[in-house]
């Protein structure tokens, strides 16, 4: 949301987005649990010695997300469209697509309820256990989804995340990096015990690959903005809203970056001088203390409102995400597709609720079994991470095969940048499973 985030920051839902551009949701929900928990657990745990994987991530992944409304402003389908004309066994891709939808949507959903309740249980005078507070956040945002009352929320949580990236901003300006941060930025290591954290990152850094498939189906909501905007810009056509669309995004993105990179170092510079790594349930209190400890207590409320916003919305999203994810390819399985956004057809709220109450349940139960926030992430994150190498791959075909028109096809740089892209994330996946069970 993020994303995605998704399950990060970056990952968006298509309600959450469907009345701003792309770089507007991404710059309002930048910090998200990647963000806000995986960079500076990086730093605390590791100084800048995982610093690098903040550009290699950003750099490669690149492609597969301006693919997502590259393909939808092309041909006026969605992903999930493009993988049901794969080649070879019928819907293949899309039943793969469909284990992963499951899979995340309970991992990912238990990830950020975990770290949303610990946000709130740092302001609370009593002792709460985690995965009550998880129940109580995740029956809002259900309650939310259900009457549609998140739309007012949603400015004031936007308002209050770019306060929360303006204070980011200013610790890091207050508290500036040690000369270990250069070369952190561009020598790739990966210290002893860090394994896990490295496939965390690369899967959720700035979000999972399977967010791109969402861009697509929200670009098709979009696709009429985006058109008459290139028109008052004198660019009219199809090539036109695409590159009014892909402007958007690309601003998002690079604001994840640097805010992944300032997250990071804030960690290695603020935390791991005294010895304080985020885990279990007093992540929020610990990663509080990268802005009280620079700028002073007096933003200790500020940080625990601005944060709550922060992860009830990225719950919010994907609470919605995944099951509009799940809802439309169970029905192009059955060859049956929903207009894009709707739950409104009796088929296809029963999948939507259907889904996204059982994985409220699965993920509520997760919570009681790892109550630990930071562990939850992490394992969200790396389940995203090696289902990546495949869906970039899916996307890549989509584009360059199934695109009549040649100008919106990706150009040779394009592909190429996806194929290296493509080849780095399978080759990561590769030696991580390698070294997870081979140490």
């Amino acid at each position: 949301m993020n994303g995605a985030s998704g399950g990060s920051s970056w990952a968006l839902a298509l309600d959450r987005i469907r009345w701003i551009g792309p770089g507007m949701a991404m710059a309002a929900t930048a910090i998200g649990a990647s963000h806000l928990v995986l960079a500076p657990t990086a730093g605390a745990a590791y100084g800048y010695a995982l610093l690098w994987l903040m550009p290699f991530s950003h750099l490669f992944k690149y492609p597969a997300f301006e693919f997502g409304p590259r393909f939808a402003v092309a041909t006026g389908r969605s992903l999930l469209d493009g993988y049901a004309a794969v080649p070879g066994p019928r819907n293949w891709a899309l039943w793969i697509f469909l284990a992963g939808t499951v899979i995340q949507g309970i991992t990912v959903l238990a990830g950020v309820l975990g770290v949303g309740a610990a946000v709130v249980a740092a302001g609370l005078p009593i002792a709460v256990p985690i995965p009550l507070l998880s129940l109580g956040l995740g029956l809002l945002c259900a309650a939310l989804l259900r009457s549609g009352g998140f739309d007012g929320l949603s400015a004031l949580s936007k308002w209050l995340l770019l306060g929360l990236t303006l204070m980011t901003v200013l610790a890091f300006l207050a508290r500036p990096p040690s000369n270990a941060f250069w070369s952190g930025l561009v020598v790739p290591r990966v210290p002893a015990g860090s394994l896990l954290l490295v496939g965390a990152l690369l899967g959720w850094m700035p979000t999972g690959i399977d967010v791109s498939v969402w861009h697509s189906l929200w670009a098709l909501q979009r696709k009429d903005v985006w058109e008459a905007s290139a028109r008052r810009g004198g660019r009219a056509g199809p090539a036109g809203s695409l590159r009014v669309g892909l402007a958007d995004m690309r601003a998002g993105y690079a604001l994840s970056f640097v805010l992944a990179v300032i997250f990071l170092a804030l960690g290695a510079e603020v935390l791991r001088p005294v010895g304080m790594i985020p885990a279990g349930a007093n992540v929020a209190i610990t990663i509080a203390r990268l802005y009280t400890d620079v700028l002073g207590q007096w933003v200790y409320p500020l940080f625990l409102t601005a944060a709550f916003f922060g992860m009830f919305s990225t719950a919010y999203g994907v609470l919605d995400g995944f099951p509009r994810a799940f809802r439309e390819t169970v029905q192009r399985l059955r060859s049956v597709p929903s207009p894009v956004g709707s739950v409104r057809s009796r088929s296809g709220g029963r999948l939507y609720w259907g889904f996204l109450l059982g994985s409220l349940g699965l993920a509520l139960a997760e919570t009681v079994w790892l109550p630990d926030p930071v562990l939850l992430v992490t394992i969200a994150a790396v389940t995203s991470f090696l289902l990546a190498p495949l869906l970039y791959a899916l996307n890549y075909a989509c584009v360059t095969r199934q695109i009549e028109e040649t100008q919106l096809r990706p150009g040779r740089a394009l592909r190429y940048w996806a194929l290296l892209g493509i080849v780095c994330m399978a080759g990561a996946s590769a030696l991580f499973l390698y070294l997870q069970f081979t140490a």
